[in-house]
């Protein structure tokens, strides 16, 4: 642990006995803290004590606070000047500014540039400097952290020599200990000093007497003030306030708190907290609260991705451009963290969300699903992944998810992909519902999300652009076609045939190929399925064909009684990747469930989801279905018939209009809305 109690800065002026100006020295963290200076905040005056006033003045920026340096800024390019004023009846006598720079800026005095710290002896009750540089640039910065002040009264030779009292710091318990802090209180030579820790005012009367320098325990947030006195003559108050630090529990209440705001992270070993992922000097830390980025914080052992983490650290809060950091402090030390691989957690894992969440898990590890290149998350690739991360860059049009840090950039979200764990970084959908786009050329070894609902009670058409090894379940495919059974019979004194394909399905027990339409029926119900190591094919959808030919002697079904046609037509399975609307033509067959096929042409607003199929016939012909060793034959006819309106306009083929129902009408063939329907 590091020393919590800092050195403080001891402003001493030689004198004779218990005789001297007075010294006032602060730093700008605690006139920051003191007067509840906001980050980014401009101000542009404060005061040391009650005698002495610290000015600026600039334009839009000088005299503005940083926490990040904890300092009070001039700006070359505003021409600033920073004012030392003492109040009425004092003198100055030496001011002492200690600064950081920027771009070679430099405090300048009676033009003469002076270093850090610059230290000046003067004489008069306001002293100024102004901001410039050794080199030809003109955007020079000058930021002061301290500031000392030593002054009189005017025309006085002989005041009492203040006590000096231990820096300002803030300071925390160690453990589950009470807090304790130690104050240092050091009088002048020969002086005698009363101090008091309970907001009252110090006097000659009134605190306890010291005459040596002694050392006093404080417990809490505390306000040490002290006097000296000589005989009657007494010194300036000085008073500096000692800090107990804020401890928060959790991530989310540590990201809670103001962007430079120092406090103790505690974490209970039941929040679960776990190392996401670690690249140098960014650690990513998750609890059941919310995740933060660890920051440049040397722990031992390092931070690696699943270790469990329980205990506490101090640091301190930073919005980083809007990502949520845990930044070192000085007295930041992470011995009292415990970092251990996990026992019975699960893995970390991460999150799922939509596009419009991400803004809600910055620092965190997580999948945003169905993404496109019009979502408002950007893919930005801060890890600079290869190909052995299985990164790839995503192709126009792709519909994909990517798993990895939730970043912000220019206010607007972004994820960094990560290849952590087996979690690949990208991984492309092809979803039912949703357009696909296939890839301008292969995409091997790639992930591939399949969002498809296939039901194990029955059979499901699947056309897939990527090839399916091991599918867990029974698949059939079209193996050809041949001539039904003939069917005949009588109308106004005609004989009229009837007679359709049978498509064959037999069993399959190969890997599914990419393009091609296949009946499948899974083990379990499957509503998505992820596989890896696929090759995205950029090849277009394919359809399996077969024909009945003259060689078969097969009749048409639109011809009259007792004419043979020469040729019948193709029975095709036609597969597509994404939803689309059937023709409403009688010779377009969709597959309802097991033993259901339905004519489009009496179903309105047929639509079927990708990664489907569905069947084209001959018009005006008739399909069966055999599939396969199960003997189940499914036939349109005899299916959705007897759903069309009762309303519907019915002719028979010699061009009678029929008034009866089609479902009370006779086997034949009819006109049902301009539409030939054969009835068995």
């Amino acid at each position: 642990m590091k020393n919590l109690i800092p050195l403080f800065l001891l402003a001493t002026l030689a004198v004779s006995v218990g005789w001297a100006s007075t010294t006032v020295s602060n730093t700008i963290a605690s006139i920051a803290t003191a007067n509840n200076w906001s980050n980014g905040t401009k101000y542009t005056s404060f005061t040391l004590d009650n005698n002495i006033t610290v000015s600026c003045t600039g334009e839009s920026n000088s005299g503005k606070y940083y926490t990040s340096g904890n300092d009070w800024r001039l700006y070359q390019t505003e021409s600033p000047t920073l004012t030392v004023t003492a109040a009425s009846g004092y003198t100055l006598n030496s001011i002492t500014i200690t600064y950081n720079i920027t771009n070679t800026g430099i405090l300048v005095y009676n033009n003469t540039q002076m270093s850090s710290p610059a230290t000046v002896t003067v004489s008069g009750s306001s002293v100024e400097f102004s901001v410039g540089n050794s080199e030809t640039a003109t955007n020079g910065q000058v930021k002061v952290t301290a500031i000392s002040v030593t002054y009189s009264e005017s025309g006085s030779t002989a005041t009492v020599e203040a006590p000096t009292l231990t820096d300002e710091f803030t300071f925390w318990p160690v453990m589950n200990d009470a807090a304790s802090a130690q104050v240092t209180i050091t009088p002048a030579s020969g002086n005698t000093v009363r101090y008091t820790t309970n907001g009252s005012t110090p006097s000659r009367t009134n605190g306890t007497e010291i005459t040596t320098a002694t050392t006093i325990n404080i417990s809490g947030t505390t306000t040490v003030k002290a006097i000296s006195y000589v005989g009657t003559q007494t010194s300036s108050v000085v008073s500096k306030t000692y800090t107990l630090g804020q401890t928060v529990t959790g991530i989310s209440a540590f990201k809670g708190m103001s962007s430079g705001t120092t406090a103790r992270l505690y974490l209970p070993d039941n929040y679960n907290a776990r190392t996401l992922y670690v690249n140098g000097k960014d650690a990513f830390v998750r609890d059941k609260t919310g995740a933060i980025c660890i920051y440049n914080v040397t722990t031992n052992p390092p931070l690696a991705y699943n270790q469990h983490i329980a205990g506490w650290i101090i640091g301190t809060y930073t919005d980083y451009n809007g990502l949520p950091e845990f930044t070192a402090s000085t007295a930041t030390n992470s011995c009292y963290l415990v970092i251990a691989n996990k026992v019975t957690e699960d893995d970390a894992k991460p999150v799922e969300i939509s596009d419009d969440e991400v803004t809600d898990h910055y620092a965190d590890w997580v999948t945003v699903k169905d993404l496109t290149s019009s979502s408002s998350v950007a893919v930005y690739n801060k890890y600079s992944l290869g190909t052995d991360d299985y990164y790839q860059e995503p192709y126009e049009g792709a519909i994909y998810d990517i798993t990895g840090i939730a970043y912000p950039y220019s206010s607007n979200p972004q994820v960094a992909p990560i290849y952590q764990n087996g979690n690949r970084p990208i991984t492309y959908v092809i979803d039912s519902k949703k357009e696909f786009t296939s890839p301008t050329a292969d995409i091997e070894n790639a992930q591939v999300r399949l969002s498809r609902s296939l039901n194990p009670a029955t059979w499901s058409l699947l056309t897939v652009p990527f090839e399916v090894e091991g599918f867990e379940g029974d698949v059939l495919e079209y193996t050809g076609v041949s001539l039904g059974e003939v069917a005949s019979y009588e109308m106004n004194g005609y004989t009229y045939p009837v007679r359709g394909g049978v498509m064959h399905f037999e069993d399959y027990y190969g890997n599914l190929q990419p393009g091609i339409p296949y009946l499948v029926k899974p083990y379990t119900s499957q509503q998505e399925m992820t596989l890896s190591g696929v090759t995205l094919s950029s090849e277009p959808v394919g359809s399996v064909t077969y024909s009945l030919a003259a060689s078969q002697n097969a009749p048409a079904l639109n011809l009259m009684a007792n004419e043979t046609p020469a040729y019948v037509g193709d029975y095709t399975l036609v597969g597509t990747y994404s939803p689309m609307s059937l023709t409403k033509d009688e010779a377009t067959v969709k597959l309802i469930d097991n033993s259901t096929l339905s004519w489009t042409s009496l179903i309105d607003d047929v639509e079927i989801e990708g990664t489907e199929a569905y069947i084209s016939v001959p018009e005006g012909a008739g399909v069966k279905l055999d599939l396969g060793d199960g003997g189940v034959v499914t036939a349109v006819t005899d299916l959705r018939l007897d759903n069309a309106p009762r309303e519907a306009v019915i002719y028979n083929i010699m061009g009678q209009r029929l008034t009866r129902p089609l479902g009370e009408l006779p086997p034949g063939i009819y006109i049902v809305n301009g539409k030939k329907i054969v009835k068995f």
